[in-house]
């Protein structure tokens, strides 16, 4: 295993151990908790590459499934991804994933104002997503209206949905560049596997 695999994978691990601390952070609520797993999500969704970060968010899943506390007030088990709420866990990663490829579009802006407004406007859209998702869920498991499962799972985080979002943009981007001299966050996403696979290539021959 190459040197790039081995830091890859220590990178995910990382971004997974991240999630899992940030969502023993909860303020309780009637049906759905307010966590910081989505500016988790956010932020690690800005970080990393499209795939490495849905393996994070997979991992973590697996990781709450197989009976590990790492879901949200230290919950864990396979229940909690089918139960009311299981619906958020699984819209994370359809946040990591728009988050990611729509934050790829920051690489081809030049400003720093600009590649943060991208930055927050994909963290913002991913979030509503995993909302929207985690909300058409609780109505089906819990047998709620839609209605009622909108004032329950998706209104009251629509503000700290954004705040969450613009906070996730920033860290992220600061974050990349502190990160900008190492070779997994030197170049845009796409790049990163084609840099990887001549690397591979050229210590082959």
């Amino acid at each position: 295993m190459t040197n790039n695999k081995v830091q890859r994978l220590a990178i995910i691990a990382i971004a997974t151990a991240f999630l899992a601390v940030a969502s023993q952070l909860t303020i309780p609520l009637p049906l759905v908790p307010l966590t910081l797993q989505t500016l988790a999500v956010g932020i690690i969704a800005t970080l990393l590459k499209p795939l490495d970060s849905i393996l994070a968010i997979c991992l973590y899943l697996i990781l709450g499934a197989i009976g590990i506390p790492v879901f949200a007030g230290g919950a864990a088990g396979f229940g909690v991804i089918l139960g009311p709420t299981g619906g958020f866990l699984i819209g994370f990663l359809l946040q990591s994933q728009q988050v990611s490829l729509l934050g790829q579009t920051a690489f081809m802006v030049k400003s720093t104002r600009g590649k943060l407004i991208l930055y927050s406007a994909a963290n913002i859209i991913g979030a509503a997503w995993c909302l929207a998702l985690g909300t058409i869920w609780l109505s089906l498991v819990a047998r709620l209206s839609l209605q009622v499962a909108f004032k329950a799972g998706f209104l009251p985080f629509i503000i700290p949905g954004i705040v969450k979002a613009i906070l996730a943009a920033f860290i992220g981007y600061a974050l990349r560049r502190a990160l900008k001299t190492h070779p997994y966050f030197a170049v845009a996403p796409a790049k990163q596997a084609d840099k990887v696979e001549k690397t591979e290539v050229a210590e082959k021959v």
